[in-house]
């Protein structure tokens, strides 16, 4: 039985726990207990701001792309404003410069109408006056013939009416339309005479004629004519043609 009672009051009747221990142990203990629970603590702290924080960073980052989009959106509505107001004032320059070559051309047209007027009126005033002339020539000749038609008198009606003066009257308006034509650089052909020529001449009818006339014309229907030297019009003539 001695043994049995040094064994039990060698061994504890209950163990303390750590925190009651004593000597270097309870020492450590305690001062390890304080920095577990701040450890835990700070743990506990910054797994219950991560989502605070996380939803803040959302919610700047969707102020920021909000701002952003503003601003974007901003500067694109200016730039399209801008872009607007250089197209409606290029459409303005266009349009004055249109109506600036509008008043041009308006401009030119009436100085070439009256360059025209003015070329037309220098060119054609020396064809019309020989005309003129000319109509002059035949009003006169037909006042004359109708008053030898109005006299009684068979002397003066064949004094006017005569055949020398009906050839000398149509020969002075001959000339005088000759004359006209010339300003025109329209010449008339020298009388056909001799051989027929086909270059300058055109046969319309042909009468038998004797052997040594065979080919030459024998009369001139209507006279050919040169415009600025060049053949306007051949003769029309009527030439001879021997027929054995």
């Amino acid at each position: 039985m001695p043994d049995e009672q040094e064994k039990n009051q060698a061994a504890p009747r209950f163990r303390l726990p750590k925190l009651f221990a004593q000597g270097p142990e309870a020492a450590a203990a305690e001062g390890t207990l304080p920095e577990v629970e701040i450890a835990q603590s700070e743990a506990t702290t910054d797994a219950t701001e991560a989502p605070v924080k996380a939803s803040t960073a959302a919610s700047n980052g969707s102020r920021h792309s909000a701002s952003g989009a503003a601003l974007d959106s901003a500067s694109e509505m200016a730039a399209m404003r801008q872009a607007i107001e250089n197209l409606s004032e290029q459409v303005s320059q266009v349009n004055e410069r249109e109506t600036a070559l509008e008043r041009v051309f308006d401009t030119l047209h009436a100085e070439l109408a009256d360059y025209k007027n003015d070329f037309l009126y220098e060119h054609l005033k020396p064809v019309v006056r020989p005309l003129l002339f000319l109509f002059d020539s035949l009003e006169q000749f037909d006042s004359e013939v109708a008053m030898a038609q109005a006299t009684t008198t068979q002397t003066a009606t064949e004094s006017v009416l005569s055949a020398s003066a009906v050839q000398g009257n149509l020969r002075f308006f001959r000339d005088q339309l000759i004359e006209a034509l010339q300003v025109c650089e329209v010449t008339i052909m020298e009388t056909p005479q001799g051989a027929f020529n086909a270059k300058f001449h055109k046969a319309i009818d042909v009468v038998p004629v004797a052997a040594p006339d065979d080919g030459t014309i024998v009369r001139v229907v209507r006279s050919g004519w040169f415009l600025n030297g060049q053949l306007l019009r051949p003769a029309e003539v009527v030439i001879g043609k021997f027929r054995g």
